[in-house]
């Protein structure tokens, strides 16, 4: 028999979406670094996609003086900050490349990782995502994102990669697929894992961001993993059903030993047990309605139908429109 060959990788064009939020220090080290990596890929051509969520420090201005030098870069500029999930979609609907990489903007996904990306694509592979070996950050830090991926994976209906993020290379195809998704409230790695295809992951050490103050703190972590729960997993619901049958099995042991005592020792003074039981009822009962209200909620935000985010503005050169390229500064 003869063994199945990969498809040859369509190189028509490499997009790499890249969503920042006041990265103004971080971006002309970020364009270098890029540029010196796309530019050794044996791609026809190639585009960066920035995307500014909502920037309110200098990063808009810069974007638009790199789009102006080059027009192999791309601005996308959004209304206001809708989140990083959010950005990431915007650049992906715009991007039009035959293969799409995703990365983040403060450079602790190296740009130098994204040949390696690309070479398991060659191998037969529709997804390559990035898997973090280790992370320059703080135990702190490090640890809620160990217990985030584990917790999600543990609980999600979805297969999802351990310590992998959004850092990716896909091709065309699982591009098309995720953007044919109607859902609001994109969890993205979520998305990826589950329209399927062929998946492979490869490991990078995640470096410390280039300039200024982390933008993904606890608090936004908190609510990515609170997205990933409701969009990929019905373990709540399921999780109260059990709470549920337990209490309730509970009470009538509770219920059966009252009865006993009443019977044949003495009757139990119950005034306490009165108040501790419609105390721990009633907080089951606000938890169980807050899990089936986010669901509802959920429901109700998806037949809204608003979109993830609005566009301000999209930068390109115009067609004939001469830019001059950084290799082609004056000397």
């Amino acid at each position: 028999m003869v063994p199945h060959s990969p498809a040859a990788l369509d190189r028509s064009m490499l997009s790499v979406v890249v969503p920042v939020y006041n990265e103004e220090e971080t971006l002309p080290e970020l364009r270098s670094r890029l540029m010196s990596v796309l530019e050794e890929i044996e791609f026809d051509d190639f585009e960066i996609v920035m995307v500014s969520d909502g920037s309110t420090d200098g990063t808009d201005a810069v974007i638009h003086e790199m789009v102006a030098a080059d027009p192999r870069i791309v601005g996308i500029f959004l209304t206001r900050n809708f989140g990083h999930q959010a950005a990431v979609d915007a650049g992906l609907h715009a991007a039009r490349g035959s293969v799409v990489a995703v990365m983040d903007g403060d450079l602790q996904d190296p740009p130098e990782v994204i040949p390696e990306l690309i070479n398991a694509l060659d191998r037969g592979a529709d997804v390559a995502y990035g898997i973090r070996r280790n992370r320059k950050e703080g135990p702190v830090k490090r640890a809620a994102y160990w217990s985030f991926y584990r917790g999600l994976k543990l609980i999600s209906s979805t297969d999802l990669a351990l310590d992998a993020g959004d850092f990716c290379c896909m091709t065309r195809r699982v591009v098309d697929a995720m953007n044919r998704l109607p859902e609001s409230r994109r969890f993205l790695r979520g998305l990826r894992s589950w329209v399927g295809y062929k998946q492979v992951g490869v490991e990078y050490n995640r470096d410390r961001r280039y300039a200024g103050k982390p933008k993904y703190d606890l608090v936004r972590l908190f609510g990515l993993a609170y997205d990933g729960v409701f969009s990929f997993s019905s373990t709540p619901i399921k999780f109260m059903q059990v709470i549920g049958f337990a209490t309730a099995f509970l009470a009538g042991l509770i219920g059966l030993i009252y009865l006993i005592l009443a019977f044949f020792v003495e009757t139990p003074r119950g005034f306490p047990t009165v108040i501790v039981s419609i105390w721990f009822l009633g907080g089951l009962q606000l938890l169980a309605f807050g899990i089936l209200g986010e669901y509802v909620h959920r429901t109700f935000d998806q037949t809204r139908r608003r979109p993830e985010a609005l566009i301000r503005e999209v930068l390109r050169q115009k067609e004939g429109e001469e830019g001059r390229r950084p290799d082609e500064a004056d000397a």
